[in-house]
């Protein structure tokens, strides 16, 4: 019989095929590992469900020998009398997340690039990150760079490693040019993306300059297609706007060589009434977190925008979902303790040390799961390497394996209870489907607008209003630049400014780095070890298989 006479064959079928399985899988994993993982992940540990808890051993570097930092950040420079502030942590509910090993991170991520793309707020965590990396190898080399105009960009890089951590400002993610009628946010154009190209990590931001007024405000016309809007829903206009990001990052990005975060809304804090129902100063005087895990203000109306357009992407990014845990810390502002006196008061930005540090204790957990290192076991210490030298004053020497979770010890002096919300912090508000209606082209946002312009797209993207200017209307008259003087009540700008300052001499002295870190090249694999292979190995395995197939059935 030809089956007996073929029977050589079998082995290299049973071998193949599973092989051939594999790698498709792998393959399919590695499209898609961004979806997975988020789906993994979640199941394991909401790490952005949770509380802060009083906790003595944080933080675990001290602002005024960081030499990058922003005036506008080092509130203790700047006179704040209180410390409780620094002594917080972010405990997720369930599980324990690492402390940050900054040179740990350096170690596994040789060579490697990290951009943070954004606005104010991305500026405010881009220097967390370079504090927290250079208070763990205070004797290494680094460099400071300055770049570009339009999207300034800052580049901290670490010679020894080969690790740069950029800094590039770009507050809508889309395009705003001078024109002719003035400053237009394009938002359904993206010319400035070859940037971010060559990363190996993205950090994605927007939201709060959608929303300024006046002379905060940096347009001053939406341009959707060849239409002029003077104004629009600004829900509607970031929806948009971040479509547009999402479609190019989607065709642009190869989610095998770069992996893209989008990190989310930051909570401001300039109405009281949202915790405490009375007072009209803000977060001035607020020494102590809101206790627990509920915040008494109902969620922001962006939250659902950001949400949806990235759930309709091809490669959807990480998401840092840092709103709510932004929304417990209304202590955690430079409220008028920014360097701008005292009738400056800033509660949109965050105190260095403080609040951005979490932020990127949860990135740094996200990329030890994503590397297949479970965030609950942190690396070994290298025994080859020196003992710790002693801390700075008053800085506690870094952890790297957290205890188990610390009890909320409640403060001397607790707030109030918190009182029922009165609103969203922003203007719009969402269509019973979950998206903001737009105005017609030229009515103010208080205007009522016109049904929403179509259903989505065969593709799944929401399609641009057809209302509007056109380009040849008459400009109005510029609104200047971000006042200083302008009042509390706007987010964002103006605050610290989007480059750091000029850097001090580096502290000596160093700590000790793990032993056991994987290498660099360190990617996600299916379950038989195997790296997923190019479209062009695949076709040759098909192509293996047909032949030797059909040679089978031959005999």
């Amino acid at each position: 019989m030809s089956y007996c006479k073929n029977q050589k064959i079998i082995p290299v079928l049973v071998l193949l095929v599973p092989i051939f399985i594999s790698q498709l899988a792998a393959a399919y994993a590695n499209a898609n590992g961004n979806a997975v993982f988020h789906d993994k992940y979640m199941k394991g540990c909401d790490l952005f469900k949770g509380s802060w808890v009083y906790d003595d051993s944080v933080p675990t570097y001290n602002s005024t020998v960081c030499p990058f930092l922003d005036q506008g950040f080092d509130c203790q420079r700047n006179g704040r009398p209180d410390h409780d502030y620094l002594k917080y942590r972010w405990q997720p509910e369930g599980c324990n997340i690492p402390s940050f090993n900054g040179r740990d991170f350096l170690e596994r991520h040789k060579g490697k690039k990290i951009m943070f793309v954004g606005d104010s707020l991305t500026n405010n965590m881009w220097q967390s990150f370079t504090c927290m990396l250079h208070s763990s190898v205070p004797a290494a080399k680094y460099t400071i760079s300055h770049a570009g105009t339009s999207t300034p960009a800052v580049t901290f890089s670490f010679p020894d490693y080969g690790v740069s951590v950029i800094s590039l400002t770009n507050r809508f993610l889309v395009d705003i040019v001078s024109a002719k009628e003035g400053r237009v946010l394009k938002l359904d154009s993206l010319t400035t993306g070859d940037q971010w190209k060559g990363m190996d990590y993205l950090i994605f931001n927007t939201y709060h300059w959608w929303f300024h007024t006046g002379s905060l405000q940096t347009w001053d016309y939406f341009q959707v297609g060849n239409k002029l809007y003077k104004d629009m829903d600004r829900l509607e206009a970031l929806k948009i706007g971040l479509t547009t990001w999402a479609k190019w990052v989607d065709s642009n990005i190869d989610p095998r060589n770069t992996t893209v975060f989008f990190h989310g809304i930051s909570a401001l804090h300039f109405n009281a009434e949202d915790w405490k129902g009375n007072g009209t100063k803000g977060c001035q005087g607020e020494t102590q977190p809101v206790l627990g895990s509920t915040y008494p203000s109902p969620g922001l109306p962006g939250k659902s925008i950001i949400e949806g357009v990235l759930n309709l992407m091809v490669n959807p990014p990480h998401f840092l979902d840092v709103t709510l845990l932004t929304q417990l810390r209304k202590d955690g502002h430079p409220s008028i303790y920014a360097g701008k006196g005292s009738g400056f008061l800033d509660c949109s930005h965050w105190c260095l040390a403080g609040v951005p540090d979490a932020w990127n204790q949860l990135l740094y957990a996200s990329l030890m799961r994503m590397e297949g290192i479970d965030p609950d076991i942190a690396p070994a210490p290298d025994a080859s390497q020196p003992s710790a030298p002693p801390p700075l004053p008053g800085v506690p020497s870094p952890s790297v394996v957290p205890g188990p979770p610390v009890s909320p010890v409640p403060p001397p002096h607790p707030s109030g209870g918190p009182s029922p919300s009165h609103g969203p912090q922003h203007p719009g508000s969402p269509s019973p489907a979950g998206w903001p209606i737009p105005p017609s082209g030229g009515l103010s946002p208080s205007s009522p607008g016109p049904e929403h312009p179509g259903s989505p797209s065969p593709a799944g993207w929401p399609t641009p209003p057809s209302a509007g200017h056109s380009p040849s209307s008459p400009a109005p008259e510029h609104n200047g630049s971000p006042s200083p003087s302008a009042g509390p009540g706007h987010p964002g700008e103006p605050g610290p400014s989007d480059r750091p300052g000029q850097p001090l001499a580096p502290s000596p002295g160093d700590w000790p780095g793990p032993s056991d870190a994987p290498s660099p090249s360190h990617k996600k694999s299916d379950g038989l070890g195997l790296r997923p292979l190019s479209f062009g190995s695949n076709l040759a395995l098909v192509m293996l298989l047909l032949a030797v197939y059909l040679q089978f059935i031959q005999r």
